[in-house]
C-alpha cells in the first residue's frame, strides 16, 4: 500500500487512489490547527475552568423581602415558602393525653394546673358525682382539689407522649 500525501497534509491515497483520511484528520478536525500540542489544551482548560466557576457564583441570591417586578407589579412566584404562623396552623391538634402531659409541666397543687385540665375538660359539678372511671369524669367533681387529685391521677398513669 502506497501513501501519499498533498500539500496540506490533509489527505492520503492507496495505491489504487482511493482517498482516505488520515489519523490526523479523523481526530476532530484538529488537523485544521497544524501541530496541535496538549500542553496547549492543558493550559487552556487550567485557565477556562477556575473562570467559568467564579463567574457562576458571584450573582447575588435573591431578596425576598422585595420581590422582582415588572411594570410596578410582583411577578408570580410558584411554591413560596411559608411563614412561621402558617406553619403552626397547619400543624396537627394535640390529643387530650398530650395536652393532660403538658399540664404536667405546672407546678403540682396549683390552681394553674387545674386551670390547665379544666381547659381541656370544662368543670361540669355534680352534687352526687360517680367515682371517677376514667379522664372525663374528674370534671363532675365539685371540689377543686378533689377534681385536682382527679386529673393526677390519670395524667400520671398515661404513658409518655411524644410531643
Amino acid at each position: 500500500m502506497v501513501l501519499e500525501r498533498t500539500q496540506g497534509g490533509q489527505r492520503d491515497f492507496d495505491s489504487e487512489d482511493r482517498e482516505f483520511w488520515s489519523l490526523q484528520a479523523r481526530s476532530f478536525g484538529l488537523w485544521q490547527f497544524g501541530n496541535f500540542d496538549m500542553r496547549k489544551i492543558i493550559l487552556t482548560l487550567a485557565i477556562l475552568y477556575p473562570a467559568a466557576a467564579l463567574a457562576q457564583g458571584t450573582s447575588t441570591p435573591a431578596d425576598p423581602a422585595n420581590p422582582p417586578t415588572i411594570g410596578g407589579k410582583p411577578l408570580v412566584v410558584v411554591g413560596s415558602k411559608k411563614t412561621a404562623a402558617a406553619k403552626k396552623e397547619k400543624e396537627k391538634p394535640l390529643s387530650p393525653a398530650q395536652k393532660l402531659q403538658a399540664c404536667q409541666d405546672i407546678d403540682d397543687a396549683t390552681k394553674e394546673r387545674l386551670n390547665c385540665y379544666d381547659a381541656i375538660y370544662a368543670p361540669q359539678p355534680k352534687p352526687k358525682a360517680p367515682a371517677a372511671k376514667g379522664v372525663n369524669d374528674c370534671r363532675f367533681l365539685k371540689e377543686e382539689d378533689e377534681r385536682l387529685t382527679c386529673y393526677n391521677g390519670f395524667a400520671d398513669k398515661i404513658p409518655k407522649l411524644p410531643r
